[in-house]
């Protein structure tokens, strides 16, 4: 009986943790103007009120998404370190378990998303409950909230099930059920992750809302139909539902706000035509994206920061084919004295300093593209229009339209490899498709060592489940090598 009150009190206090830095990210967005325009309130807002007032309650929400701002390097840096795209010059504790893929259960800070997207999923969870049913807030404003909190809940549900297989699903705030959760099966948080997003869409508003919840703006940092529309046609495509994913991705393919950038160096600017969902850096500014700051080299890597300690791996480098405009652009390079030497880092965003000109990207119409085209293929149906959504990838990048045979196993090569050159080290795309295309054994193998590894290991594509986690939830299970 010990135990589980002990076990019970550990869960209670992580959960009021949580539910206090949403109380203080509600307190901090509330001066952030592009999110909301309200004074801080007169008193301490305590959680009982938090969302009977219109302008708390966005600020419960939009807090969500100046917290996540940071996530978009670290899932990147960690999925590149660990796969074929990033080579690290660190001697950080946190950065080498995941270049040498040694990642451990007892490495701290955790490794992967399951601290971090099980707050997130905890604050999702206590929007949706405080404003189910609230008489406080007009029906337009609950049904844009709940849409965006169910929104981010598929969000990070999809990061976590890619990140370490079979979940726990959580769906409440209550601690006493959390706490004994199990391990639910991909498929099953996969079948929640598409029924948070049809809820969604039909819930949030088609154009981009302000801080009023209700007013159209031009600035593309809340979700909207199409958002969801987009993780939608992601889940669909990962989870093998391919009608689906075709249908959800020629959605937002269809709608006309939204359009391939040429220019290659404007893409990942503030309101980028291509921008399907950007996350503002959050209010008052004092750095630009956190891709930007950790990714350009200003000098030769420093081996004992966890930052511009990466560069660009040669697996990456020599994946793309000559006269790729991508590799120009978005490949950087500082050439450095006493050595003389070359470090290749990533540019896809061009900034890292003030004033902020770009937002972190968190979806954009090439993804969908390629994600149609894919549908497609593994549907063995209508090649051509296949093709034609890759060359919509490959015109931009400055190369010649698709010339190979018009078969499933050839463009579906041609599919995966623009995906390789087009998404590198935005939230993770290279590692999750070398695991759900079944290359990553063959792929890890040849790379590991090369990176000083000790062999590969297949059972190292999962994150391992965080030991303590499992100490407070007897029920959970590690992952099997771990």
């Amino acid at each position: 009986m010990k135990r589980n009150i002990n076990r019970q009190s550990i869960l209670r206090i992580q959960q009021e943790i949580a539910l206090t830095v949403l109380i203080v990210c509600i307190l901090s967005v509330m001066s952030c103007k592009k999110f909301v325009e309200i004074p801080p309130p007169d008193s301490q807002i305590v959680t009982t009120t938090v969302f009977n007032d219109v302008n708390a309650a966005t600020a419960a929400v939009t807090a969500i998404y100046s917290a996540m701002q940071q996530e978009s390097w670290i899932m990147s840096q960690c999925t590149g370190l660990l796969g074929d795209e990033l080579q690290s010059y660190s001697t950080s504790n946190f950065v080498r378990p995941y270049y040498l893929n040694r990642m451990t259960s007892s490495t701290s800070p955790t490794p992967g998303p399951w601290v971090s997207g099980y707050n997130y999923i905890y604050q999702a969870n206590a929007v949706i409950e405080g404003l189910r049913g609230n008489k406080n807030l007009s029906e337009p404003v609950q049904n844009q909230l709940i849409g965006e909190a169910k929104f981010i809940r598929a969000f990070w549900n999809f990061y976590l099930v890619n990140c370490y297989g079979d979940v726990p699903l959580i769906l409440t705030t209550d601690y006493t059920t959390n706490q004994l959760l199990i391990r639910s099966t991909a498929s099953k948080v996969y079948n929640q992750i598409v029924a948070d997003l049809l809820d969604a869409e039909n819930l949030l508003n088609a154009n981009y809302v302000n801080q009023t919840d209700t007013a159209a703006t031009t600035d593309r940092i809340r979700p909207n139909k199409s958002t969801a529309l987009a993780l939608l046609a992601r889940a669909y495509l990962y989870s093998g539902d391919y009608a689906n994913a075709e249908s959800a991705s020629s959605a937002v393919i269809s709608d006309s706000r939204y359009q391939v950038v040429q220019d290659l160096n404007k893409i990942f600017l503030i309101n980028s035509t291509e921008a399907i969902w950007q996350l503002q850096i959050p209010s008052p500014a004092n750095q630009s994206t956190i891709d930007g700051l950790n990714y350009i080299l200003t000098a030769a890597p420093t081996p004992g920061s966890p930052a511009q300690t990466a560069t660009i791996a040669p697996g990456l480098w020599n994946s793309f084919e000559p006269n790729d405009q991508r590799k120009i652009n978005w490949i950087g390079s500082i050439i450095t004295s006493n050595p003389t030497d070359t470090f290749y880092f990533p540019y896809k965003y061009k900034s890292n300093s003030l004033p902020v000109t770009e937002y972190t990207m968190m979806f954009r119409l090439a993804e969908q593209y390629l994600i149609h085209s894919e549908s497609l293929i593994r549907q063995n149906k209508n090649l051509d229009q296949a093709a034609l959504d890759i060359n919509v990838i490959r015109n931009r990048a400055g190369l010649g339209i698709y010339s190979g045979p018009l078969n499933q196993d050839s463009l579906l090569s041609a599919v995966i490899h623009e995906r390789q050159t087009e998404l590198f080290t935005e939230w993770g795309h290279r590692w999750f498709d070398l695991i759900r295309i079944g290359n990553i054994d063959a792929v890890m193998s040849v790379v590991n060592p090369q990176k000083g590894g000790q062999g590969w290991n297949p059972e190292l594509a999962l994150f391992p489940i965080p030991r303590n986690e499992i100490k407070i939830d007897f029920n959970l299970t590690q992952n099997p090598g771990y």
